[in-house]
């Protein structure tokens, strides 16, 4: 799963509405919209924005399997 399905996954199920974050981070509700549905890429400022808002940590959402596949 891709970290933008993870975040997405996250709110979902925790009943976090879309402008809350919009608002906490500044980004635009289209565009948040639009990362959380894999239409536009969450570059690294975004996806700090993003976790503080919710207030997890980063590596809640980073996998580190595929490295250790390629073991």
């Amino acid at each position: 799963m891709k970290v933008y399905q993870k975040v997405s996954q996250y709110i979902i199920e925790n009943g976090i509405k879309q402008k809350f974050i919009s608002e906490k981070t500044g980004i635009a509700e289209n565009t948040l919209s639009m990362i959380l549905n894999g239409k536009r890429k969450m570059d690294a400022d975004e996806f700090v924005e993003i976790i503080i808002a919710l207030g997890v940590d980063a590596n809640y959402f980073i996998s580190t399997q595929k490295c250790k596949e390629q073991e």
